[in-house]
C-alpha cells in the first residue's frame, strides 16, 4: 500500500512541477486558474490515498449515488493531467488556447513515461527562452 501511495505521488510530481513553473513563465495577458489546479491535485491524491487505506489497498467500487463524487474526482485527474500542457501551448503561442489545439499533448501526457520524452524537450526550450528574454529586458533596463 505504501508503494502505490508513493508511486501516485511521484506519477503526480511531473504534472505539479511542471504546471507550477509553467504558470510563472505565463505572459500576463493569459489568465489560466492555478488555484483550480492545486485543488484538483490535493482532491487526487488525497482520494486515491483515502480509498486505499479504507480499502486495506485492495480498490473500492462505487456506485449509486456514492458514484457522483467520483466523476468529479474523475474530471481532477484529467485536468491536473491538461494544466501543465495548456500552459505549455499558452506560453508557446503568446495567447489563450483552446482543448483542440493541445489535446494532442494531453495524450501525451496520459502516456507520460513515453510522453515525457516529447514533452519535457520543449518545456526546457520554452523555460529558457522565456529566462532569456527576462534576462534581456532587465539589461536594455539598465
Amino acid at each position: 500500500m505504501i508503494i502505490r501511495i508513493l508511486g501516485a505521488i511521484i506519477y503526480s510530481l511531473w504534472p505539479i512541477l511542471t504546471g507550477n513553473e509553467l504558470n510563472q513563465l505565463l505572459p500576463k495577458r493569459v489568465e489560466v486558474n492555478f488555484n483550480f489546479f492545486l485543488i484538483n491535485i490535493f482532491i487526487c491524491l488525497g482520494t486515491f490515498i483515502s480509498i486505499l487505506i479504507l480499502s486495506s489497498g485492495e480498490g473500492m467500487t462505487f456506485s449509486g449515488i456514492y458514484a457522483i463524487p467520483m466523476f468529479y474526482v474523475f474530471f481532477a485527474i484529467l485536468y491536473c493531467l491538461a494544466f501543465p500542457v495548456k500552459l505549455l501551448k499558452c506560453i508557446e503561442t503568446g495567447k489563450e488556447v483552446s482543448l483542440g489545439q493541445y489535446i494532442g499533448d494531453f495524450f501525451l501526457v496520459l502516456f507520460l513515461p513515453v510522453g515525457i520524452w516529447f514533452l519535457q524537450p520543449r518545456v526546457n526550450k520554452v523555460v529558457e527562452n522565456v529566462r532569456l528574454a527576462r534576462l534581456e529586458a532587465q539589461d536594455k533596463i539598465i
